[in-house]
């Protein structure tokens, strides 16, 4: 039992540092293409828009306030009201109002997905040449975007994907929640990407050339999937377009009130990852995503059985991974943060360490939220409905 433990613990450092490895190695390739300043009215920015959010009305103005002449389509439920006013709020705005198209429409079908269904209804009202998909609480950096004009040269038919970077949270939840996104989103898509291994992208936000998706009807054709940004990127895939992993970041500013809240949105992660294996495992992201992932979480469990020296180990497997990745994080990112988010104050903890306990803890949690994900029914809450996620297509539970 004890050389099984190290020799699990030996396998899960080498791949932590490939991993490492080949995130910084993809992330140094592509910072090194020359970027120009991009035309913004050669794009318009998607926004499906749902209430429910504290923030809503903040991080639609921001994207606003980041642009200047990028054209927006918000699409709004007739039936949500509290969205209808927060927009309505914003378009009271004479410096906004001039760039935004605002469409009503009638509540989604049952066994159609919400988001996809809005969608597909005003592709054709686009008439920029490039169209940017971006949810509802996720906020751009302009200064990112100028990378688009790398693509904008490559003549072959593609689609880009940004990656989510979380600053700026508040509440205990939503932290621990950003915690678990920046510690894990960077390194499984650098990592695979530098293998040639894109076969998913962030359905937060994304960019594509317009008449990609009309000529595919991408969106029709994906209408009844759950998992809508692995829908799109396996039908997208199956007509030659390449996906290209970006480094622009996006802000999903994620408000989680709770820890029902936090259980149920890391739920339906683990349980989309799982469609996700179903549809398109490999023996790259065998290597790279899952085993890295599985190994802490049986060597942490053999550390209980084995005892208190071998759970130090583990913890301090624990510890070295968040802090080495972190490091690597930031030099990434380096910039990226508010100024005001390093003020340090005489009586906290600086916002550095606050984060890395934050990922410390959302990475102890993580293996008995992958014990809880199995062990409970493959359901989940979705605009306050129950969903069975199966085979990746909406099925309502009655």
């Amino acid at each position: 039992m004890i050389d099984l433990f190290y020799v699990l613990l030996t396998i899960t450092i080498i791949l932590l540092i490939l991993k490492l490895f080949f995130s910084f190695a993809y992330f140094y390739k592509i910072d090194k293409f020359e970027k120009t300043e991009i035309n913004e009215k050669k794009y318009t920015v998607l926004q499906p828009i749902l209430s429910g959010d504290p923030r809503l009305e903040e991080d639609l103005k921001a994207n606003l306030k980041n642009t200047i002449d990028m054209n927006f389509i918000w699409l709004v439920d007739k039936s949500d009201k509290v969205a209808i006013n927060t927009v309505e709020n914003i378009l009271k705005d004479k410096n906004y109002s001039n760039r935004i198209e605002v469409y009503y429409l009638d509540d989604v079908p049952q066994e159609l997905n919400p988001k996809i269904f809005k969608l597909a209804q005003v592709v054709d009202k686009i008439k920029t040449e490039y169209s940017i998909i971006l949810d509802d609480d996720a906020v751009i950096d302009r200064k990112k975007l100028d990378e688009l004009s790398v693509y904008e040269k490559d003549k072959s038919e593609w689609i880009a994907t940004g990656i989510p970077f979380n600053y700026n949270i508040k509440g205990f939840y939503s932290k621990l929640i950003s915690a678990f996104i920046n510690s894990n989103s960077i390194f499984s898509y650098f990592s695979l990407s530098f293998l040639k291994e894109n076969k998913t992208i962030n359905g937060m936000f994304y960019i594509l050339r317009t008449d990609i998706l009309k000529k595919y009807s991408a969106f029709e054709e994906i209408k009844y999937w759950l998992c809508d940004d692995l829908a799109l990127a396996t039908y997208l895939l199956s007509k030659k377009v390449k996906i290209i992993q970006s480094t622009i970041f996006c802000n999903v500013r994620n408000t989680v009130p709770s820890l029902k809240r936090y259980i149920l949105l890391m739920k339906r992660w683990l349980l989309f990852s799982n469609v996700y294996m179903k549809n398109a495992f490999s023996t790259k992201f065998l290597f790279i995503i899952l085993l890295p992932t599985l190994l802490p979480t049986i060597l942490l469990f053999f550390s209980f059985y084995l005892g208190i020296d071998y759970l130090v180990i583990v913890l301090n497997l624990f510890i070295g991974k968040i802090a080495l990745f972190h490091i690597t994080r930031i030099f990434i990112y380096q910039g990226n943060y508010e100024e005001n988010s390093f003020k340090k104050s005489l009586f906290t903890f600086s916002p550095q360490t606050t984060e890395i306990l934050y990922e410390l803890l959302s990475e102890f949690l993580l293996p008995f939220m992958l014990i809880y994900t199995l062990l409970t029914p493959p359901v989940i809450l979705w605009r306050n409905k129950k969903i069975r996620v199966k085979d990746g297509k909406i099925h309502y539970e009655i």
